[in-house]
Formats: structure tokens, C-alpha cells, sequence
């Protein structure tokens, strides 16, 4: 997914090495505009970070000072945009997330790409484990696609049975 903060970064990196080649090249002739553009696409893909850093910090601001009942909750809100922040919040509090997995399969199979996006991101980030068994699921493949590749999960080792 290519979003905003994406293309903050890549517009560092071009408008620094635009900005870097010119002063470089302004100063040392050519050598210096080859050493500035590098410089400059350094510099510039920093800065382009710099939103996308600020947002994680409130964000994570934002769940640190939820308590957990009010987390679990935003997980099972449909509304919820960030499901893998909030399971590595719960986890990193040091809550058993295992038995929130069926939300985040609920997400994997959901009629919306974009939840089962959001569902793909949240199992690859708090359930590494889990997604390394269906490395071949899309979120563009069909719901009945989806939902035979996710079917390995609902009976897993260490989680145990999940769902019926």
C-alpha cells in the first residue's frame, strides 16, 4: 500500500537530490553535484520521514493511554484503522493476544480489501508466525479464496483450536 507518508519520503528523496546536485555542482562543478545529489537524496528522504515518525509517536501517544478493556474494544470496531498497533500495544503491556486472533481472521476475510488489509497487517505484525503459513494470501484474491487460505489457522499448534 503506497500512502501519503510514502510519497513525502519519495519527494525528499527527488527534491534532494535536485537541490543537492545544484548547490553541489554550484560549488565543485561536476564532482560537487554528484556528491550533493547523494547528499541531497540523504538529507532529503530524512525529512521525508520526519511526518511519518510524528504520526507513529501520537498514535502511539493516543493507545498508550487507552486501557486495555477500551483497546480490545477498538479492535472490534469496524472502525478501527490500526489493528496491529493496537495488538502490539496489548502486547507490549504484556496481555496474551492469541485469543484476539479471530478478529484479525474475521479481517482477512472480510467482502473489503481495505479491512482485510488492514487484517493482512495486523496478522504480519503481531502474528509473524501465523502469517509466515499463508505467505501466498493476497487481499486482491476473492473472499472464498481468502478464505481457504486462512482456513490452515483456525486450527493451529500453539493457539489452539481458534474457531469451529
Amino acid at each position: 500500500m503506497f500512502t501519503i507518508f510514502h510519497l513525502l519520503v519519495l519527494v525528499g528523496f527527488v527534491y534532494g537530490a535536485i537541490f543537492g546536485a545544484h548547490a553541489g555542482s554550484a560549488l565543485c562543478g561536476t564532482v560537487g553535484g554528484v556528491v550533493g545529489a547523494i547528499a541531497g537524496c540523504i538529507v532529503g528522504v530524512c525529512v521525508g520521514r520526519i511526518p511519518g515518525f510524528l504520526t507513529l509517536l501520537w498514535l502511539a501517544r493516543g493507545l498508550r493511554s487507552k486501557s486495555t478493556s477500551e483497546l480490545k474494544s477498538d479492535l472490534r470496531s469496524e472502525s478501527c484503522v490500526t489493528p496491529n498497533c493496537v495488538l502490539l500495544e496489548l502486547q507490549r503491556r504484556g496481555e496474551n493476544i492469541r485469543p484476539e486472533l479471530p478478529v484479525v481472521l474475521d479481517m482477512l476475510i472480510s467482502e473489503n480489501v481495505g479491512r482485510r488489509g488492514l487484517g493482512w497487517a495486523a496478522l504480519t505484525s503481531a502474528f509473524p508466525d501465523l502469517a509466515k503459513q499463508i505467505q501466498d494470501y493476497r487481499i486482491q484474491d476473492s473472499v472464498d479464496d481468502c478464505r481457504k487460505k486462512t482456513n490452515i489457522l483456525h486450527w493451529h499448534p500453539i493457539a489452539g483450536k481458534i474457531r469451529p
